[in-house]
């Protein structure tokens, strides 16, 4: 080939290889999907409200305003959520408040809820508290439960012997959820990326969890007191100390490190060094 029909080619290969590169590696800018959510999020509370269950319905539901009703946006509580450095309007509804505990983003729940995009389309239920998915343990779900959840108490157990599980007086509401508060800009099944959602749930039971069987409660491994267990990690070890039955690393178990006997090894401090028995690989 001649080199004068090379170069031109070379151009037109550089070109190519270049625009492809800067259209597939323009990064994604979540500060910026966090705004343009919170303007869909207040545009569509200000202009749907609120209709009650009926017929022994498990949850109401959302419509669009025609004829002056009182819109979400005036009812709606709002809630200023970080994550990742990147700062997130949650919004929710309070229904019912409920009459017992209030769920850290730690413990473990038995709930009902109803998923749905804003267009109104339904993507997952669970409705009943005898199903298998009435357990949701708030370490691993989507960030918007694990902040939406603590705003809601628990109900009050009626169940009868031999009866089917029955409560009353539950926490019941909608948590209204920015796309970097669910399934971001990757979606999930049918939610396409960078989906706001709502959720109609109802909040039964709190189990405060203790999901390595240590001694020590889940709430209780926020050593930074960040309100996030997920960064405890104190031996270094890559597995949260929520997760970490040894939690400094030193062979010992951390339930087996309850000097006292008291069931409670965050009270223990054999070397008196302010740090406890379990924190402290060295503490004799």
């Amino acid at each position: 080939m001649k080199l004068k029909y090379i170069a031109p080619i070379l151009i037109l290969l550089i070109t190519f290889f270049s625009c492809s590169k800067s259209d597939n590696d323009v990064p994604f800018d979540a500060a910026a999907q966090a705004v343009l959510d919170d303007e869909t999020l207040v545009e569509y509370l200000q202009s749907h409200y609120y209709i009650p269950a009926e017929n022994n319905e498990p949850f109401g539901t959302v419509d669009t305003i025609m004829n002056n009703e009182t819109p979400l946006f005036s009812q709606v509580e709002t809630q200023n959520v970080t994550h990742n450095d990147i700062n997130y309007k949650l919004y929710h509804l309070l229904v019912n408040t409920g009459v017992n505990d209030n769920p850290t983003r730690y413990d473990s729940v038995f709930v009902k809820y109803r998923g749905f995009l804003l267009d109104s389309t339904k993507f997952d239920e669970s409705t009943s508290f005898n199903a298998t998915r009435a357990w949701l343990d708030l370490t691993s779900v989507i960030q918007g439960w694990r902040y939406g959840f603590p705003n809601f108490k628990s109900g009050e157990n009626i169940s009868e012997p031999g009866e089917p599980i029955n409560f009353t007086n539950n926490g019941k509401g909608i948590l209204f959820i920015p796309s970097g508060l669910a399934y971001g800009n990757t979606g999930a099944s049918s939610i396409l990326p960078n989906s706001s959602l709502l959720f109609h749930i109802e909040l039964a039971l709190v189990v405060r969890a203790d999901n390595d069987n240590d001694g020590v409660l889940n709430k209780d491994e926020d050593l930074d007191g960040d309100g996030d267990v997920i960064d405890e990690d104190t031996d270094g070890d890559l597995m949260a100390n929520f997760v970490d039955p040894d939690d400094d690393g030193d062979g010992t178990l951390t339930k087996n490190e309850d000097a006292n006997g008291d069931g409670d090894p965050t009270n223990d401090d054999t070397d008196g060094d302010g740090t406890p028995d379990y924190l402290d690989p060295d503490n004799k």
